[in-house]
């Protein structure tokens, strides 16, 4: 995998064989590249919402000729997808998790209708696409996490259910899957939160106006975290 990140590799791997993939915000379109050469699946989108990095996938696209099995489109969000497309697996990558719930939001029953996972890689703000997933009928059913480059990266990929099962507090905010695995980059960023927490605990007890709201989710996050770890 020449092309992709550590990041990116990491997205790949959540990305079921034989599947259509909608990557949004596709930036080279490195993915859906990775994803055709390597035979994980045989038709993708690259959306893109500005000329500018279209033109740049577009180009990439071609010089790995790939422009039967990639098409690069222009829009917002899943609005790139249309029903006879047959998506079934959208990944959205690279963006803060309001901009992930926003775009989710934003779909259509139409652009949705075939999708049957999603792989989303938020750079912040994990705990609102958790929530998201949870209400509109999504499981989390894997997560990963990886440290490149000083940032820590959550994967989290979700399959349509049913019914979804509610999910603490603890694990809205730390991942379900994550929790369990307990990897090393896992433990490392939220030992690093927690002295975060105390180190922030600290300076509001001596604030000129004490904040006993902010103090207490903040004791609630310490307890989770000292929980878990």
């Amino acid at each position: 995998m020449t092309l992709l990140s550590k990041r990116l590799q990491a997205v790949y791997q959540m990305v079921d064989k034989d599947t259509r993939v909608a990557d949004i915000g596709s930036d080279h379109a490195y993915l859906p590249v990775e994803l055709i050469e390597n035979d994980v699946c045989h038709f993708a989108i690259a959306g893109e919402v500005a000329k500018g990095p279209m033109s740049r996938s577009k180009e990439d696209v071609e010089k790995f000729g790939l422009s039967n099995n990639i098409d690069v489109r222009l829009g917002d969000g899943l609005a790139v997808i249309k029903a006879d497309d047959q998506i079934d697996t959208v990944v959205i990558a690279g963006m803060g998790g309001i901009l992930i719930q926003n775009i989710l939001t934003r779909a259509t029953e139409e652009q949705l209708s075939h999708v049957k996972t999603l792989v989303l890689q938020p750079n912040i703000g994990e705990p609102l696409v958790r929530h998201w997933l949870v209400e509109n009928g999504f499981e989390i059913v894997d997560e990963d996490i990886v440290n490149e480059e000083h940032h820590v990266y959550e994967i989290i990929k979700a399959g349509r259910v049913d019914k979804t099962k509610p999910l603490t507090e603890a694990q809205f905010l730390m991942g379900p899957v994550l929790m369990t695995k307990k990897s090393p980059t896992f433990v490392a960023k939220w030992q690093h939160k927690l002295n975060g927490y105390h180190k922030a605990l600290e300076n509001m007890k001596h604030a000129k106006e004490i904040d006993q709201a902010k103090i207490d989710l903040m004791n609630q996050y310490i307890k989770y975290i000292k929980e878990i770890l």
